[in-house]
């Protein structure tokens, strides 16, 4: 395989690491309590992540609340929401239901597909990846060699035994050293800086599914302004992915007498003010660990 094959491969299979992590950890931000047993959460969150919804609905088969990806069946109403869908499962399992008989939970509050977003920040930040292993390659002595056109094979051969760490006598009649020159030209070091592009890029990922790129610790001495400030993307970003699994949950509790509970695995703040409280907590208990330790 040529080293341009390699190389392709190898930018493929970077891109493809990078989509299976950052969809694995969009889909995985949320925690589910009390949910029906027949409900496969991964399958569910997966579906929510790449269609943007997904409907629950009583199965009578099943005698429980189900959850499945759906396909519009029928006339939209004054919002444009679905009158009527098909719901579909992966077994040919299919069936027609209308506007009183399901629900549906979307992943954010513009009712589109997140994953698309994820598929495009994925290639910027495996771009990153390869630009970072291709530069500290070339900081090895790169060997650039002119000759002439006559001479190609002869040097292209001798450069594969040294490549090739072969330890041979090669003999050429009309080898003509004084035709082959090395040019060298290091190649500048910037894979320091392609790194902090790619993690600006990581932080604006995790922005975007509402995980906190900076975590609030007591011993970090962040103003309440600097936090609030670095973190209203994220809660912005939280709060449209929360707020709607969330008024799905509520109904479907109500409709089918469940106590499905919610909530964020870092168990943060999914709004301004909630934050705002936690840094305020925060700050007290700092000064009073503080006062604690003053010797007077």
């Amino acid at each position: 395989m040529s080293k341009l094959q390699n190389s392709q491969l190898t930018n493929f299979q970077t891109y493809n690491m990078y989509v299976r992590q950052m969809t694995s950890l969009a889909k995985n931000v949320f925690k589910f309590e009390n949910l029906p047993e027949i409900i496969d959460v991964a399958y569910m969150n997966a579906k929510l992540l790449k269609n943007g919804a997904i409907a629950f609905f009583y199965d009578e088969i099943y005698d429980s609340v189900v959850c499945l990806p759906f396909s519009p069946a029928g006339n939209l109403d004054l919002y444009g929401r679905n009158r009527t869908i098909q719901v579909t499962g992966e077994n040919g399992y299919h069936r027609i239901l209308k506007e009183d008989e399901f629900i549906i939970m979307y992943d954010n509050y513009s009712r589109y597909s997140m994953y698309i977003d994820i598929l495009q920040m994925a290639e910027r930040i495996a771009l990153c990846e390869r630009i970072c292993d291709v530069n500290i390659a070339q900081q090895r002595t790169p060997r650039i060699w002119q000759t002439s056109s006559d001479m190609e094979r002869t040097v292209k051969d001798l450069l594969n035994n040294i490549d090739g760490l072969t330890e041979s006598v090669m003999t050429y009649r009309n080898l003509q050293l004084d035709k082959i020159n090395a040019i060298l030209q290091p190649a500048p070091f910037v894979a320091d800086k392609i790194t902090e592009k790619k993690e600006k890029l990581w932080n604006e990922f995790l922005r975007l599914i509402g995980v906190a790129n900076m975590t609030v610790q007591k011993k970090e001495r962040n103003i309440k302004d600097e936090i609030m400030a670095s973190q209203g993307g994220t809660i912005a970003s939280r709060y449209q992915r929360y707020e709607p699994r969330k008024k799905a949950i509520d109904e479907i509790n109500k409709k089918w007498k469940l106590n499905i509970k919610l909530a964020y695995y870092d168990n943060l703040p999914t709004n301004l003010k909630d934050m705002e409280d936690e840094i305020e907590e925060d700050v007290i208990e700092d000064e009073s660990e503080v006062d604690e330790n003053v010797i007077y």
